[in-house]
Parts: C-alpha cells; sequence; structure tokens
C-alpha cells in the first residue's frame, strides 16, 4: 500500500501560494517610487514617509502593506505630491499607468493548474480559503484563469464601507466568475482573519469531511495557515516556494508593511514556527502535493484510513483519535 496520504479535501490559500502576489506588487511598488522621486526632485525615503503619514485610519486594521494598492489614491491622499503643472500632472499619469500594468500581472504558478485538475479528477474537493476582500480576490482569479467548475468552494472576506459590509461592483470577467459561483462563493463574517479555527472548521462541515486528517491545508504562512489547520487535526503543506522574494519587494514590505505578524521571507516563517502550526509537509511548489498525498473521493479516503486502523498508533492522526475517544465516552 502507498505511504501517500489519503487527502478529499484540499483548502489552499491564494496569495503566494497558487501565484506571486508579493513580487509583483513590490516590483510595481519600486519602481513607482523611483520614477516619483525623479518627477518631484525629491529622496525616495522622503516620499515614502509622506505617503505612510497620510494613510486614512480606515486603511490601518488591514494585516498587509498600507500603500501599493491603489497608488493614484496613495498620492492623492499625500497633499505634498500635488502636481503643481499641467505637464507634471502627464508625468504622474504615465507612472500611475505603467505601476497598473506592472502590478495588474497576476499568473499562476507552474503546475498549479494541472495539479487542481488532477486532483479534482480525483473525486476529491478543492477550496480556496483567502483574507483577501471580494472585490480583491475575484477579478485576481478570473486574471489567473481560475473557473468556477475548478473549485468547489471560495471563502473570502468582505468588502468594508465605513465600517459596514457592501456589495462592491466587479465587472468583465470576474462579473462571469462571480455568477458563475454561485453559492460556492462564502463571505465571511468582518475581520476574522486567519489563523481562524473556527472558519476552518465551517470549511470542513460545509464540505462533509468527518475526519479532518484527511483534508489538508495549504499555504505560505506558517503562523495564518498553519495553525488552525494543525489544531483541528488536519495536515498542513507549508508552500515554501511563496516565500522566496526578491530584493525590490523586500524593500517595499520593510517601508510600508507595519503588522509586525505580516511575515514574508522564508527566514521569517520559520521564526514564527512551533508545535501549534509545524507543518506536516514542506513544498518546493504547489505541484509538490502529489508527492503526498493521495487524492480521492470523501468515501474512499475513509475507507482507506479504515484499513491503516490495525497500523502503529503513531501512523494515525492523534487529534482525530482523540475526538472519537471524547465521542465515544459520552
Amino acid at each position: 500500500m502507498s505511504d501517500k496520504k489519503p487527502i478529499s479535501l484540499v483548502i489552499t490559500d491564494i496569495d503566494n501560494t497558487l501565484a506571486d502576489k508579493f513580487g509583483t506588487w513590490g516590483n510595481a511598488l519600486d519602481k513607482a517610487l523611483d520614477k516619483l522621486a525623479a518627477l518631484y526632485g525629491r529622496d525616495r525615503d522622503d516620499i515614502s514617509k509622506d505617503l505612510l503619514a497620510h494613510v486614512p485610519d480606515s486603511m490601518k486594521h488591514i494585516s498587509g502593506p498600507y500603500i501599493g494598492k491603489d497608488l493614484r489614491s496613495d498620492v492623492a491622499l499625500t497633499p505634498s505630491l500635488k502636481p503643481t503643472s499641467p505637464e507634471m500632472e502627464q508625468e504622474l499619469e504615465k507612472i500611475f499607468h505603467e505601476w497598473d500594468k506592472e502590478r495588474s500581472k497576476a499568473e499562476l504558478y507552474e503546475g498549479v493548474a494541472a495539479t487542481i485538475n488532477k486532483i479534482k479528477a480525483s473525486g476529491a474537493k478543492v477550496v480556496l480559503y483567502t483574507d483577501s476582500r471580494e472585490s480583491v480576490c475575484i477579478p485576481r482569479l478570473a486574471k489567473m484563469g481560475i473557473t468556477a467548475d475548478m473549485i468547489d468552494g471560495l471563502y473570502v472576506l468582505p468588502d468594508l464601507k465605513d465600517g459596514q459590509v457592501f456589495h462592491k461592483p466587479v465587472k468583465g470577467k470576474a462579473e462571469e466568475l462571480r455568477n458563475a459561483l454561485g453559492d460556492k462563493l462564502v463571505i465571511l463574517e468582518p475581520k476574522t482573519n486567519k489563523p481562524n479555527p473556527k472558519n476552518m472548521q465551517r470549511i470542513l462541515d460545509d464540505m462533509g469531511i468527518e475526519d479532518p486528517s484527511t483534508a489538508v491545508m495549504v499555504g505560505d504562512n506558517i503562523r495564518s495557515d498553519g495553525t488552525a489547520a494543525i489544531t483541528l487535526g488536519m495536515n498542513y503543506a507549508w508552500q515554501k516556494g511563496g516565500t522566496v522574494i526578491d530584493e525590490a519587494t523586500n524593500r517595499c514590505y520593510r517601508t510600508f508593511c507595519q503588522d509586525p505578524n505580516y511575515k514574508l521571507t522564508t527566514e521569517e516563517h520559520l521564526e514564527q514556527m512551533n508545535d501549534t502550526n509545524r507543518p506536516t509537509e514542506v513544498l518546493e511548489s504547489f505541484k509538490d502535493l502529489t508527492k503526498f498525498y493521495r487524492f480521492m473521493s470523501k468515501e474512499k479516503a475513509l475507507e482507506v484510513k479504515a484499513q491503516t486502523q490495525t497500523k502503529p498508533a503513531e501512523k494515525v492522526n492523534p487529534a482525530f483519535m482523540k475526538k472519537l475517544a471524547d465521542k465515544k465516552s459520552r
């Protein structure tokens, strides 16, 4: 019998797990900052400080970088960057256009689509689970070529306006994807960011998973993606490949991200690792999932698990066995 673990549900993070988001953000912003410094004849660090000084309070709850998601808005909120001539305004528009083109790039890592399709063909389910807002996530997925039939669920955070949940329109292919998802699209409660065992358990329940050891969470962030999975007795596959960061991205991250828990590099993620989030497998890329797991339907996975009960105890997921024991003692 194969030593690969039987898996009937793959729950996966999106950014830096399925596709590079840090790199596209960092490289686009890094180039734009150099151009802004040249346009205004100012030191790049001074411009960065000005941008940070005018971040609205409503944006300071986000876990990621404060600057670079909407550079046009960032600049408009910074009085010292107001253009002083029509010519400067035209040059500023060029910078915005080039930045938008660069940061809008969205491509799946090599082998991701083929791996997802292979998992689905086996009878196992695939769920995307992210801290991204609905209106940000869906257009990005549409650009990457993710379709509704490739996944069994998409769990996202809501868009907020003045602290209230609201439905932000999306257009084109993003709107088509949102409509095609239908009930597969699940909007989570506001500010219930990872790690969140309650949200993770909801996904398991929605997908009909009785034995969490037949599910795996895949993600680049050991703390955010691993903690809830390990708490519930799931497998956690660390997408180490998503933690390889270039110099430009690292430079922008150090400047504009104020959240001490928002980790970026491989070394930083490893510093957060402990027994509550320790990966059960380490991936160099998403497609490495097939090296560690056998994908199959829920029914088949339970059958295979039942056949392993005669193996030594350490081979059986301890959290699941404790859950079974608790049920029997009631």
